[in-house]
């Protein structure tokens, strides 16, 4: 039973991710550019190198047989060439196996800022080989012209990879600030993105406006200075509430945009431009947003390893000398400080046990009793002690040393004491 049901989650896994890329298919095939007709962004790619990223190598073949039927589905919606079809969609889902390939094969041991830089590293260039093989079978097979098509079916896919993988990655839970945002870091990060989509709705519905450089050059300026304020607001959104809502803001601000530049609108469809700049500009709006998103989070994330090991690193050794008998400690150095307690409290083992937390108390009393041999580091422990405030703080005690005199026998070890607590 366990293996029919593991099975048929893997089944269902390759059904959703086959019927996304259908739909991502099918709307990248609608929006097309009004001047090229060519799609702003080929979405499907992303989508594939996102699935790909997160499945095991077992189940790659059948992502790209279940990517393989949805574009030819969605090629014969729209009454395409079969023959043409066939080999622009091998070419396009080896492209993005090539890609993930690479992202997975020499991610291990890496830093994100590493991984990060050669996933878009391998999507130029594997997206570049793949421009020049599609629009070559489209100008040998299409009489497509060649030197207009290479360059924006390039754009397109490196574009569909470097944006819908941020936001698909994202989505699934890549945390970004907080693990559990606070109600204030909700109502910020939703308001960032009510505001956002209003922003980016003005700003991009813009038909209304001349904007020739040559009648109103100061406006052509401001309208494109107005495009920062939506990335801002979705970096807020992502920053207070993580990656989810981030990924969502870049989703919606995508959405926006290539709603309205495919309907010839917004401040990338400035008269003064030549055809093709527009499409250009567009897809290094979106690709710039979504590499920002996903530098912030590799920062984040690099920040919080750093401050983990600085907080390892800040720990404070205190030696003690404890007499078996009466149970009293001598502390060299002002460890009460350090714990938040009094220097009482701390010279007596009774009370430092009672300090302990319930789960690491035995332990400590083990450590601290002289009814065995305690050398060997096999005796070292980590054990959590209350402080003042209600956090549990972290010691780390190397393996004390018996020392027998004539009348009593000493402990004598080393407490390490970090400065932080933790819960």
């Amino acid at each position: 039973m366990p293996v029919f049901e593991s099975k048929s989650r893997a089944a269902a896994s390759v059904l959703g991710w086959g019927l996304l890329y259908w739909v991502a298919a099918y709307i990248s095939l609608m929006l097309d550019d009004p001047l090229s007709h060519v799609g702003f962004v080929w979405f499907p790619a992303g989508i594939g190198v996102a699935a790909f990223l997160v499945s095991d190598y077992r189940r790659w073949p059948w992502l790209a047989a279940a990517f393989f039927i949805a574009q030819l589905t969605a090629d014969v919606n729209f009454d395409h060439d079969i023959p043409i079809a066939v080999a622009l969609a091998i070419i396009t889902l080896a492209s993005d196996l090539i890609t993930a390939w690479i992202v997975c094969r020499y991610a291990h041991n890496k830093d994100g800022l590493q991984i990060v830089l050669r996933w878009i590293v391998a999507t130029f260039v594997i997206s570049a080989i793949a421009a020049v093989l599609s629009a070559g079978w489209l100008t040998l097979f299409d009489n497509a012209p060649f030197d207009e098509l290479v360059w924006v079916w390039w754009g397109a896919h490196a574009s569909g990879v470097l944006y819908l993988t941020a936001v698909v990655m994202g989505l699934r839970g890549y945390q970004l600030g907080n693990t559990i945002p606070g109600a204030k870091a909700i109502v910020v990060g939703t308001a960032a993105l009510v505001l956002m989509v209003i922003c980016a709705w003005y700003i991009f519905d813009a038909e209304q406006l001349n904007m020739a450089r040559g009648q109103a050059p100061w406006r052509a300026t401001l309208i494109f200075a107005l495009t920062g304020i939506p990335i801002v607001l979705a970096v807020v959104a992502a920053i207070s509430c993580g990656n989810r809502m981030g990924s969502l803001a870049l989703l919606l601000l995508g959405a926006i945009v290539i709603y309205h530049s495919s309907q010839g609108t917004g401040p990338f469809f400035l008269k003064s431009l030549r055809p093709g700049e527009s499409l250009l500009l567009a897809q290094c709006y979106l690709v710039g947003t979504a590499l920002l998103i996903v530098f912030l989070r590799v920062f984040t994330q690099t920040v919080k390893r750093y401050g983990a090991v600085q907080e390892q690193r800040q720990e404070t050794a205190f030696m003690y000398r404890l007499d078996a008998v009466s149970g009293h400690m001598d502390w060299d150095g002002r460890i009460h400080e350090a714990l938040g307690t009094d220097q009482e409290t701390m010279g007596s083992v009774t009370q430092i046990l009672a300090m302990a937390h319930p789960d690491d108390r035995a332990a400590l009393a083990s450590m601290l009793a002289t009814g065995s041999d305690k050398s060997g580091i096999e005796q070292a422990a980590e054990f959590r002690l209350k402080s003042s405030a209600s956090d549990w703080v972290r010691i780390r005690a190397t393996a004390p040393v018996l020392i027998s005199e004539p009348d009593k026998a000493i402990l004598v070890g080393t407490w390490l004491v970090g400065q932080g607590g933790q819960s």
